[in-house]
């Protein structure tokens, strides 16, 4: 018997520590019912105008937590759970953290907020990064820059990651946050120097301008809204 309990205590110590960890300082309402709605604002946006603040929630890694116990879906429930048992019904996400070297779960901080009438409330929907682990940078050069004949190597830092011709493209992965150089010579230098963020695309477009004796290259950041549809057309053309 004592030695049925004892495996049972170790169970029970086992998936509580699969578990991530929760934090919290929360005054409490009347907590909500299971059923009853939370609305989830995302990092980025206003906390909701005219609310009641009841405390924030973070939730974290134990440093076993299992990563099919800290997926964002999964932590985003154990917000609203925590939201509910507080009487809060909008959870706004504060910080975020992507999985990465230092964690395999998402790791989240947010506030909780109790409103009166969610009738007209309206939730920003919750975008998962298609690549949280790692940052994905996008260079490419269309059919129309001017130097036809003019080629030159692109490099990231220290690495030659492209040649840039007309109508090409590349994708180049970073797997952690960090300073990148992109730059590239002829007989002048073009570089743009930025941080890059697990997650987060970002898009340099590669042309050629004028130059004394041959093309120089032009290296220029351009809005992934913008750009993303360029890049692709440039790359179906590929296939």
């Amino acid at each position: 018997m004592i030695k049925r309990i004892t495996t049972l205590i170790i169970a029970v110590a086992f998936f509580s520590a699969c578990s991530p960890k929760i934090t919290n300082n929360l005054i409490s309402r009347t907590p909500l019912q299971d059923q009853q709605e939370v609305v989830v604002i995302e990092e980025g946006n206003n906390p909701p105008f005219d609310a009641q603040l009841l405390g924030s929630v973070k939730v974290g890694d134990t440093g076993f937590t299992a990563t099919s116990n800290g997926t964002y879906d999964k932590v985003l429930d154990i917000l609203k759970d925590e939201a509910r048992q507080s009487g809060g019904n909008v959870v706004y996400i504060k910080s975020h953290k992507s999985p990465d070297a230092i964690s395999s779960i998402h790791r989240v901080e947010a506030d909780v907020y109790y409103v009166e009438d969610l009738s007209g409330f309206k939730p920003t929907p919750v975008v998962v990064p298609e690549h949280p682990d790692y940052a994905a940078i996008y260079l490419y050069r269309t059919n129309n820059s001017m130097g036809a004949l003019v080629s030159y190597d692109v490099y990231v830092n220290d690495t030659k990651v492209y040649k840039c011709v007309r109508s090409s493209c590349t994708e180049v992965k970073i797997l952690e946050e960090c300073e990148v150089c992109v730059w590239a010579k002829t007989e002048a230098k073009s570089e743009v120097r930025f941080r890059v963020e697990p997650g987060k695309d970002y898009f340099i477009e590669c042309s050629v301008s004028m130059g004394a004796f041959v093309g120089r290259p032009n290296l220029k950041m351009i809005d992934a809204t913008m750009a993303r549809n360029e890049y692709n057309s440039i790359k179906d053309q590929k296939k």
